[in-house]
């Protein structure tokens, strides 16, 4: 049940501040990252599976609105804090404030190893446009993907806009970026994982991947796709029929229809 209604802050206290930089991933706390949640819509997915809120700040509008997740907030236990509009738009990245923001430990998984069975992981060489991969990792958790794997000079894939464009899967499907994503593709090569690389076009490509097995879907970089490096680990190529008329689809578009072939059957 929520309380008669609490003094408004106007200004950030120092330790506020310095759990919205925390959130905003600059830097750690007590050794853990943070996450910044930004809207209803991903701080309802924290509440859904439990995950804790550290701190959320709302606006009295946002609260009038939302009586019944603010009291669902309130009674996980997470501290509250009522907001000014121009306090709410120094917290928030976003151009419109959405009335509601929370920070958050960053989910915690447990990652696949080589040796485990497991369906199709994606595997990406380089992506760097947040909405691009939030949109990746959407797609992919509403497909059942075990999980995605970012390589070297990837976006940072628990940043602000990327949970936004997850629209809460970060919760629910481990999203791992490694620096030495070769090393793990080969180690996972080893233990018999079928690798299937998307390109653009070439010579004996297929135009759908096999639906059963451990399967890797590497997908490459916005403009450049996959390097020869990664051709090289490749089992076999697959590339998406279409008219043509266009150099090539969007990164996290291609991805999608990709992840809906290899998962055509599964459910």
């Amino acid at each position: 049940m929520l309380n008669s209604e609490t003094t408004v802050e106007k200004n950030l206290a120092k330790f506020d501040k310095r759990l919205i930089t925390w959130g905003k991933r600059i830097g750690k706390r007590d050794s853990e990252e943070g996450i910044l949640l930004e809207g209803i819509k991903l701080i309802e997915e924290a509440l859904n599976i439990g995950h804790p809120l550290t701190r959320v700040w709302y606006t009295i509008a946002f609260k009038y609105a939302n009586m019944g997740v603010v009291a669902r907030i309130i009674d996980s236990g997470c501290e509250v804090k009522p907001v000014t509009q121009r306090l709410m738009k120094s917290i928030s990245e976003m151009d419109t404030p959405p009335g509601i923001v929370a920070v958050a430990p960053q989910p915690g998984f447990i990652y696949r190893k080589p040796e485990d069975s497991f369906s199709l992981v994606v595997a990406i060489s380089r992506i760097q446009d947040p909405g691009n991969l939030g949109g990746v990792i959407r797609t992919a958790d509403y497909f059942g993907v075990d999980e995605v794997w970012l390589g070297p000079g990837s976006v940072d894939p628990y940043s602000p806009k990327v949970l936004r464009g997850s629209m809460g899967a970060a919760f629910r499907i481990p999203v791992l970026k490694r620096g030495d994503l070769l090393e793990r593709l080969r180690q996972f090569r080893q233990q018999d994982t079928e690798i299937w690389a998307a390109v653009a076009h070439g010579d004996n490509v297929e135009t759908k991947i096999t639906g059963s097995g451990s399967r890797i879907l590497l997908i490459g970089s916005e403009s450049e796709g996959l390097s020869e490096k990664y051709l090289e680990l490749a089992d076999k190529q697959v590339s998406i029929p279409g008219a043509r008329r266009s150099e090539s689809l969007n990164l996290a578009v291609a991805a999608g229809i990709l992840i809906y072939s290899a998962t055509t059957g599964r459910y």
